[in-house]
C-alpha cells in the first residue's frame, strides 16, 4: 500500500492529525467522536428493532429484547433518548466554532458530519459527504 502523501491524497483530504480536527481542540474532537459512536449505536439498535418509539406522538424510546427466535419483540423499559442528547451536545461543540452538524441516520455509514452552514446552500442532506468533515 502506498503511503498517504499529498501526491496520492485528494486535495481536500487532510494529511495530519492537527488539520484533520481543526478548528477543534483534541478534547473537543475526542468528545465529538464519542458522541458519534453513541449516535451510530443508537441508529443500529433502532434499525434492528432493539429501540422502538412509543406514545401518541412516538416521543418515548423503549428498549426491546430478543425473543427465542432472535426478533426484538419483548418490550423492555423506557430509556433516555441518548441520540437527541448526543446530537445536542455535538451541536454545542460545533457552534463554538461557527460550524453545524449533520446527523446521517443510515446505520451503514458515518453518523455525524461537521460542516460550515454557509457552504451548504440549504441542501446539506445532498452535500454532507462532499462538504462535511466526517467525525470518525
Amino acid at each position: 500500500m502506498l503511503p498517504l502523501t499529498s501526491k496520492h491524497a485528494p486535495p481536500t483530504m487532510a494529511t495530519t492529525t492537527a488539520t484533520k480536527t481543526a478548528p477543534f481542540t483534541a478534547a473537543e474532537w475526542a468528545s465529538l467522536k464519542r458522541l458519534a459512536k453513541i449516535i451510530h449505536k443508537w441508529n443500529v439498535d433502532e434499525c434492528n428493532g432493539a429501540i422502538q418509539w412509543h406514545g401518541d406522538s412516538k416521543e418515548t424510546p423503549k428498549r426491546y429484547f430478543q425473543d427465542r427466535y432472535g426478533c426484538f419483540t419483548i418490550p423492555g423499559p423506557t430509556i433516555q433518548d441518548k441520540e437527541r442528547q448526543s446530537i445536542e451536545s455535538a451541536r454545542k461543540i460545533a457552534a463554538r466554532h461557527g460550524l453545524s452538524i449533520y446527523h446521517q441516520t443510515d446505520p451503514r455509514g458515518i453518523a455525524l458530519y461537521v460542516y460550515n452552514a454557509a457552504d451548504s446552500k440549504g441542501r446539506i442532506d445532498e452535500l454532507y459527504s462532499s462538504i462535511g468533515k466526517p467525525v470518525c
